[in-house]
């Protein structure tokens, strides 16, 4: 009779515990269907600001490179000061930037020892 006790206390624990984790779960995903998970609260369409990348310098200055509207700005960020290093205009997507084309190849050049193993 004690096993029985002792078993049943272990599968409602189990089952409480898959319970709360699920309705986590599920406030989650509603969370984030809703945009409460922005720190403005709603989710924009069309972003404008977007952090590129984050290059610490040492405990209190940071490299940050984020991109505005198609203009690239370089940020020094520290415990008391920001600073603007520079601002450029964005590259052009991979999408439409043409892909490096290779010089013409001469198989003579490619393997000079060939020719010369063959001679000997």
């Amino acid at each position: 009779m004690g096993a029985d006790v002792l078993n049943e206390g272990y599968l409602r624990f189990i089952f409480g515990l898959v319970a709360v984790i699920a309705m986590i779960i599920v406030a989650v995903w509603g969370a984030k269907r809703l945009g409460l998970g922005t720190a403005t609260g709603f989710r924009a369409k069309g972003r404008r600001l977007s952090l590129l990348e984050v290059m610490p310098l040492d405990q209190k200055r940071k490299l940050v490179l984020i991109r505005h509207d198609e203009t690239d700005h370089l940020l020094l960020l520290g415990a008391t000061h920001e600073m603007l290093l520079a601002s450029t205009a964005a590259p052009a997507t991979p999408a439409t930037a043409t892909p490096p084309v290779p010089p013409p190849s001469d198989p003579a050049r490619k393997a000079p020892f060939l020719s010369a193993d063959r001679e000997a």
